[in-house]
């Protein structure tokens, strides 16, 4: 098996939009991780603060950015923020790279293109890294916990539904949910979760008890689109007052974490990891 170890400064981060991206890139600078930055999405967080480490592609000319990683020595990858993959026949690939990638980059599935693309940079001996693994400090566990005392018996009643939960995930439709106590009345869309927060917290008013959860689905790769929650969502969840944040435990990554899990226990409002 391939020796997968991760060594100083061997690792080239492909930067897509967000601000989790910043983030994620002083974390591996901090860890001498960082090599390189690739952007192919805009990105002036990275611009501003990596002026002396990025290159700047469009993601349409894939070979040249294989060309320009292999000319750095590096083999590692990490890809972090929103990348919008464009149709097999709008990138400038070879005959070669076209058979590799096969007609199925076609498929709409984010699973399937993450897959795909995943194969395609390892037969060209350049390795995917894990976000999971890669970033496993900002993953959210059980030590992550707080309980508020206004929220006990919404934590317990939620704790028994994590088999019903978990089916829900199994199904691959989304990566977050909206309940009212035990009443399912909200799923994330193509819109995004924080448009589906806003949409339910118009009308919150109607309901007591809302619970958010966010997770993984069953087939999602841990190396592309690996869910993340921060700062922005959570203003959004106490603006309209829920009451319990549900997170499956190394399932998802917290963004700016301590200052998330101090914004926690500052209102009222409860995080349980199952």
């Amino acid at each position: 098996m391939k020796n997968l170890a991760i060594y100083k400064n061997d690792i080239c981060l492909i930067a897509g939009s967000g601000v989790f991206v910043n983030e994620v890139a002083n974390y591996l600078n901090y860890k001498k991780l960082l090599g390189q930055i690739i952007i192919i999405n805009e990105n002036k967080s990275i611009k501003k603060n990596f002026k002396n480490n990025y290159k700047q592609f469009n993601i349409k000319n894939l070979e040249n950015i294989i060309s320009f990683i292999k000319s750095k020595n590096l083999q590692k990858i990490v890809i972090i923020g929103y990348v919008d993959l464009p149709p097999l026949n709008k990138i400038n690939l070879s005959i070669k790279s076209k058979l590799l990638i096969s007609k199925d980059f076609f498929l709409n599935n984010i699973n399937d293109q993450s897959k795909i693309l995943k194969k395609y940079l390892l037969n060209n001996k350049l390795t995917l890294l894990s976000q999971k693994k890669i970033l496993k400090d900002m993953l959210a566990t059980n030590n992550d916990e707080y309980v508020h005392k206004e929220n006990k018996k919404i934590v317990t009643q939620l704790r028994k539904k994590k088999f019903f939960i978990k089916k829900l995930y199994s199904m691959n439709i989304g990566q977050s949910f909206i309940f009212n106590s035990s009443r399912l009345i909200a799923m994330e869309d193509i819109f995004g979760t924080n448009d589906m927060i806003t949409r339910i917290g118009k009308i919150s008013s109607k309901f007591n008890n809302l619970i958010f959860v966010k997770s993984k689905k069953y087939d999602q790769i841990d190396e592309i689109d690996f869910p993340v929650i921060g700062l922005e969502t959570l203003k959004l969840l106490i603006k309209y007052k829920f009451r319990v944040i549900c997170l499956f435990k190394c399932d998802i990554l917290i963004s700016e974490k301590h200052k998330f899990l101090k914004q926690i226990k500052s209102n009222k409002i409860s995080l349980i990891v199952m």
